[in-house]
């Protein structure tokens, strides 16, 4: 790069990576006198009676802590309001498959974690998840059992399971042609279809699907109303891949408008048939009411859609060891947020809180920060020289209450320990 007359050299920017970057410098925000009076537990977190969708955020992808909320706090959805869906940032048909798990599927429930669709959740804090909700489901009623789904459209494999299974337990005279067509047109791996058959792919979908929707009442007394639309919606999801992949080039618009739809249709079938609310766990990027990330939407499309309906729960550290993709494999990096509320939280007597917007009185100097433009930390599942070098790269600088309802916020954060392969 070029300024003021001066050439940064690729060596130049590698000795201030060794220098500047390696120690992230920071400054270190005033202490807030009685912070701790406008922040409680996470466990003792509570939302607004009119929302539908109550939204988590995640800060980065690489760090235990932001896993860890994804249990903790839909356990204490579950358990003090009529919160009974949880849809993931994660892979549609893998999610439909964790969810046979936990309404008592066969399997494990490491084997079904891998399937959630992304190598960052492979991890024993998502593991547990599973696990609760399936020892949860064990013991419910019928009517108070939980539900796991998957909003993303990036993986093919998982989806062709789905409806392979789905034939097989109501149509087995087709299930042996089904799976071969599935075989020979996605492959037996991930994204191994050929490009060539893109019209083929599609018109296979179109043709089956049209085929469901005309024997729709036997299917769904074969298997009953939701498994009958999963399978019906994990052929919308192939086709979906096939357009993100091969006409949309990897979109971020497609991506998150399809996101937005799985949603609300995680949502119909929440409030449809259970008579319950629906929460959403994703990256800070993607559900944020005011698309604080310019190549992410889906939070801005749902708040426009529902209102106050949809209530949105940020989350930041002040600094994050963060487990991140390198050239040699997964690396812990370090970064400050300068975050000022999350630096907070280094004198309460835990390492994360929650602060809702809505109890913080206007005279109270945590008010002026939440409705001003102040510093926040975003990491995504991605690592480059320039992220380390640039704090810019990785932060956000928005009011909070114009991002977020409420935040959970960490002062340090550890990063997450993959599994291996």
């Amino acid at each position: 790069m070029k300024k003021a007359g001066i050439i940064i050299t690729s060596a130049v920017i590698l000795a201030l990576a060794g220098g500047l970057g390696a120690t992230q410098i920071h400054w270190k925000p005033s202490k807030i006198d009685r912070f701790g009076d406008t922040v409680t537990a996470v466990e003792s977190l509570t939302v607004p009676d009119n929302a539908r969708i109550i939204a988590l955020g995640e800060a980065t992808h690489g760090n235990k802590e932001f896993q860890e909320l994804k249990l903790s706090v839909f356990r204490t959805l579950v358990e003090t309001t009529n919160v009974r869906g949880l849809i993931l940032e994660g892979d549609f048909g893998g999610c439909a498959l964790a969810n046979e798990y936990i309404n008592g599927g066969e399997g494990t429930a490491e084997d079904i974690t891998r399937k959630l669709g992304y190598r960052i959740y492979r991890t024993d804090e998502m593991c547990a998840l599973i696990k609760w909700m399936r020892e949860y489901n064990e013991t419910a009623a019928e009517n108070d059992k939980v539900r796991i789904y998957g909003a993303d459209i990036q993986n093919d494999m998982c989806a062709v399971k789905v409806i392979k299974d789905f034939y097989a337990l109501t149509a087995p005279e087709k299930a042996a042609e089904v799976s071969s067509s599935l075989d020979e047109l996605f492959g037996t791996e991930e994204d191994t279809y050929r490009k060539s058959d893109y019209d083929k792919i599609i018109s296979f979908i179109d043709e089956s699907a049209k085929e469901l929707d005309a024997d729709q009442s036997r299917y769904e007394a074969a298997a009953g109303r939701e498994k009958f639309a999963t399978a019906r919606r994990a052929f919308d999801m192939l086709r979906c891949y096939m357009e993100y992949r091969e006409k949309q080039r990897f979109s971020s618009l497609y991506r998150d408008t399809q996101m937005k739809e799985n949603v609300l249709w995680a949502l119909g079938i929440e409030e449809n048939d259970h008579d319950s609310r629906l929460m959403l766990s994703c990256h800070n990027g993607h559900m944020t009411k005011n698309r604080s990330s310019g190549a992410t939407y889906l939070g801005k499309f749902l708040h426009d859609d529902l209102g106050e309906a949809y209530f949105a729960i940020g989350t930041d550290f002040y600094i994050t060891k963060d487990n991140l993709p390198g050239k040699n494999g997964r690396e812990m990096h370090k970064f400050c947020s300068d975050d000022p509320l999350a630096y907070q939280v280094k004198y309460t007597d835990d390492n994360m809180c929650y602060l809702d917007f809505s109890s913080v009185p206007e005279n109270d100097p945590v008010y002026e920060k939440i409705h001003n433009p102040m510093k926040t930390g975003s990491l995504g599942e991605q690592y480059n020289i320039i992220i380390k070098l640039f704090k810019p790269f990785y932060q956000l600088d928005f009011a909070p209450e114009d991002m977020y309802d409420a935040m959970i916020l960490v002062y340090e954060a550890e990063p997450t320990e993959i599994w291996a392969e």
